[in-house]
């Protein structure tokens, strides 16, 4: 639907273009010409520049993907740059061979984010933003203890973007051990601590060994426990440990239609790009080591 609401307006334009050439015919044969001209003209302009504008400084959408409520991203969830959506569509000539979009259709059946070539060659791909918030998988936290309230007496949101990230630093498929896992979720954990207010409970004098055997893994389990208390509301305004204590006058109502997806929207843009960057870092090696291999 998008893509018609699009042509929609192209054709609109085009319309538009030829009624105003049509007042041209009286000034004759060179009248005529130069309104066949501006057809032409625009309709070269509209083929190949109106994606790829609207995308590259509308925040990945187009008049059709704003009222289908779709946006075009990178594929770690940050905003798609001009050089990026020019490439991508232009590469659409591509994904057309050998007629109506045919490489591209067999390009988005292969892939797990139906991406057509554009998408894989620029690393971009198309979401959906209506969709609700995905519970996260409950072994994941399965026995782990949500945030209270009263341990966060500053913030008690956070954003969908970072609970994305923490997800993959968990993900099962990852080789990774659990020391370096610590030490890539460091930087993360403690810009978290710092914007909830969280600080480590002291040790609990009937039973101080488990106090000193989590600490080695402090900054993981506290990761743990943000995905507990925010995974299906990243506000927290729902969360099960708010259910002991007052309410959050100040939270913001939850908004299921909007995802927190460009970097300046989420106050922890270094922490995660810093994450990501050693998640993609570990991949390459490990996938070199198993080459190697």
């Amino acid at each position: 639907m998008a893509w018609v609401f699009d042509r929609l307006i192209q054709f609109g334009i085009i319309a538009v273009i030829s009624i105003l050439a049509m007042f041209l015919i009286p000034f004759g044969e060179a009248g005529a010409g130069l309104g066949m001209g501006g057809i032409l003209i625009m309709s070269f302009l509209l083929d190949w520049f109106y994606f790829a504008l609207f995308e590259g400084y509308w925040n990945g959408q187009t008049p059709g993907k704003r009222s289908c409520s779709l946006r075009v991203v990178r594929t770690n969830g940050t905003p798609i740059d001009p050089i990026s959506a020019v490439g991508r569509n232009f590469l659409r000539a591509a994904d057309m061979l050998p007629f109506f979009y045919t490489i591209g259709m067999i390009s988005m059946l292969m892939t797990r984010r139906l991406q057509r070539l554009g998408d894989l060659v620029f690393d971009t791909m198309v979401i959906d933003e209506r969709r609700e918030w995905i519970s996260r998988a409950g072994g994941l936290t399965a026995n782990i203890e949500a945030l209270a309230r009263s341990e966060c007496p500053r913030r008690f949101s956070v954003p969908e973007r970072t609970l994305a990230v923490i997800e993959r630093l968990f993900e099962s498929d990852r080789i990774i051990s659990e020391a370096r896992r610590e030490e890539i979720a460091r930087p993360l954990s403690q810009a978290l601590r710092a914007r909830l207010g969280y600080v480590d409970p002291p040790p609990d004098p009937r039973n101080p060994h488990a106090y000193f055997r989590s600490q080695g893994f402090r900054q993981t389990l506290f990761l743990l426990r943000v995905l507990k208390t925010f995974a299906d509301n990243p506000d927290g305004t729902k969360s099960n440990a708010m259910s002991t204590t007052a309410p959050n006058r100040s939270a913001t109502a939850p908004n299921r239609r909007r995802r927190a997806v460009a970097a300046n929207e989420d106050p922890f843009s270094e922490q995660v790009e810093e994450v990501t960057e050693f998640l993609a870092a570990d991949s390459t090696d490990t996938g070199r080591a198993g080459r190697e291999s």
